[in-house]
């Protein structure tokens, strides 16, 4: 077998040091579909100039919503590759991959709209985005910022629930037992 075929092969085993690589893989990949779906649905949006939602009396601006249906698109591509290609987790049911999926990835959702919101709306107004970007894209800084606060939540939170929780069989009586076990006083 030639260098790469063991290479290959190697990857695609279930566990060992290319479970990680795999992941980011397949990550990349459920990342350009949610950057891509974002940035059309934002300029979309842009294109018939409307408000989504008011929210406070503030109007929730295009790339929150466009975040979070790019969000959608993504987590269903994640999903569905790191179930049967990432972690090969055909062991456990999909049914219930899918309920601990959609908790980590509701949590991972809320953290990538509050930091891509927080974010943007410190940076696209200062003089450095706008000297870089000019007027009329300095709106588009959201989309750099989306990717970075992507890259530190998928490492940080999706990454090792996934590894730990999601992609698991895991005993859930016995799990939620333990962790509401009262413990003795010392």
């Amino acid at each position: 077998m030639s260098r790469l075929g063991t290479f290959i092969q190697k990857l695609s085993n279930k566990g060992g040091g290319f479970l990680f690589l795999r992941s980011q893989l397949s990550s990349q990949v459920a990342s350009i579909c949610d950057n891509v779906s974002a940035f059309i649905l934002k300029k979309f949006f842009d294109i018939i100039r409307i408000k989504i939602i008011y929210f406070f009396s503030q109007g929730i601006t295009s790339y929150v919503v466009a975040t979070v249906t790019g969000q959608i698109i993504g987590g269903t591509v994640s999903c569905v590759l790191n179930y049967k290609w990432a972690f090969k987790s055909l062991d456990v049911k999909f049914k219930y991959v899918i309920i601990k999926f959609l908790l980590v990835w509701l949590g991972s959702v809320l953290l990538n709209t509050y930091f891509t919101f927080i974010l943007t709306e410190l940076l696209r107004h200062t003089h450095l985005v706008e000297g870089l970007l000019g007027d009329y894209y300095a709106d588009d800084v959201f989309i750099v910022v989306k990717l970075l606060v992507a890259i530190i939540v998928g490492f940080s939170w999706n990454f090792h629930l996934y590894k730990y929780f999601v992609f698991r069989n895991i005993d859930s009586k016995r799990f939620l037992k333990k962790i509401l076990k009262p413990r003795p006083n010392r």
